[in-house]
């Protein structure tokens, strides 16, 4: 590997992939600020020669950190130094350095594909209450919105990644919901014939495991399941609107008895599950989970759901229980997660409760489903 790639202020990913956005945005990776360019308007091979991309790297190798990457550098600030928790530089460090060149970081203009984060469309079938119609085609549905996806511009970029498909060695799919893309059956079906030994990532929501697009992963042995879910029962479904839990169960459940297949539980925290993230993460555990599958983040838009938006006396409550749980000494990413959160329970904040309110009644009305039915204890603390 690359001793470059120990420096604090590079990343391997410049050189080596991107990010789609269902859009048609292409980023370096979902951390980073700003778009590089989108399929609309260039091919990409013309984004990632484009000045944008270049000015990047050249930041990189000349030892300053850009400013599209803050993303990382922040987490990193503020988390142990650790190759497998630290942030997306670092995964990628760990996961795409070892099979590379040391002179493909020799200047700028180099550039092999080896990583891929697809997000062909936004087409998805749970709404969750944080999301918006640019990541799901439910939400959009919902708010009469169209976003962009023209079909002959993602099929010249699906032949760039198809051409390449031989040389890559980390995909990410996300979406929208990843399982019911064909666009991924179609890359998956090639992976087989071409380069089953890849490493495979899924983002999904897992609430459709019969697409054809599951059991091609089934067939692959270096496959991590980032599954989202931060709540159980009935929370759960109105949180994640269009889900079902009992079929969630089921579908973890088939995740779970393939042999080698990875599982992690990608957790937002804030308001709505603010006193009942700890219930969630023991009732995982107790399907046999390891502190090692929790992966949990802040939620910091939209601001009106931000757990900050809790009066001060119960964000002084918040980070007791936090403290009391990092004392029990979890390890692994389940005390990273507890430790972050703790950190962000201190940051300063312009609460706004009524927004709260306002909204929650909102997607009620919209949606005719009753949030203080489902989250009594919210409505009597706060909205009372």
């Amino acid at each position: 590997m690359s001793r470059r790639l120990l420096d604090n202020n590079f990343c391997v990913i410049p050189w080596t992939g991107f990010e789609l956005e269902p859009n048609g945005n292409v980023k370096n990776c979902i951390i980073s600020k700003d778009k590089l360019g989108d399929i609309k308007n260039q091919t990409i091979e013309e984004i990632l020669k484009h000045n944008k991309a270049l000015a990047i790297k050249q930041d990189m190798l000349e030892g300053r950190y850009p400013g599209n990457c803050d993303g990382c550098y922040f987490q990193e600030k503020h988390r142990g130094k650790n190759y497998n928790d630290i942030s997306s530089r670092m995964y990628y460090a760990k996961e795409i350095g070892p099979h590379i060149s040391p002179n493909l970081f020799g200047n700028k203009i180099n550039f092999e594909l080896r990583h891929i984060d697809l997000r062909w469309s936004n087409k998805c079938n749970q709404a969750c209450v944080y999301c918006g119609s640019h990541y799901s085609s439910k939400w959009a549905k919902e708010l009469g919105e169209n976003i962009y996806s023209d079909r002959q511009q993602r099929d010249r970029l699906k032949k760039y990644v198809f051409d390449n498909v031989k040389n890559l060695k980390n995909i990410y799919m996300a979406g929208g919901e990843p399982l019911l893309m064909n666009e991924n059956k179609e890359l998956l079906n090639l992976l087989l014939e071409q380069n089953s030994e890849v490493h495979l990532r899924i983002n999904t929501n897992l609430s459709h495991t019969n697409t054809g697009v599951f059991e091609l992963i089934q067939k692959f042995q270096n496959v991590h399941w980032t599954v989202s879910v931060e709540s159980t029962q009935e929370q759960y479904e109105y949180i994640r609107f269009g889900g079902n839990w009992k079929k969630f169960l089921q579908n973890l459940n088939s995740i779970q008895s393939v042999n080698n297949h990875k599982i992690s539980f990608n957790m937002l925290y804030f308001v709505l599950n603010h006193d009942s993230i700890f219930d969630c993460v023991s009732y995982f555990k107790n399907l046999g989970f390891h502190n090692n599958s929790f992966v949990i983040g802040p939620l910091y838009t939209p601001t009106y759901f931000n757990v900050l938006n809790l009066p001060d006396e119960n964000i002084r409550e918040l980070r007791k229980k936090f403290m009391e749980e990092i004392d029990k000494k979890p390890g692994f990413m389940l005390q990273n997660s507890y430790e972050n959160i703790l950190k962000y329970l201190h940051e300063p904040f312009d609460k706004n409760l009524k927004a709260t309110y306002n909204n929650l009644k909102m997607l009620d009305k919209r949606r005719n489903i009753n949030s203080e039915m489902v989250f009594p204890k919210l409505y009597e603390q706060f909205f009372k």
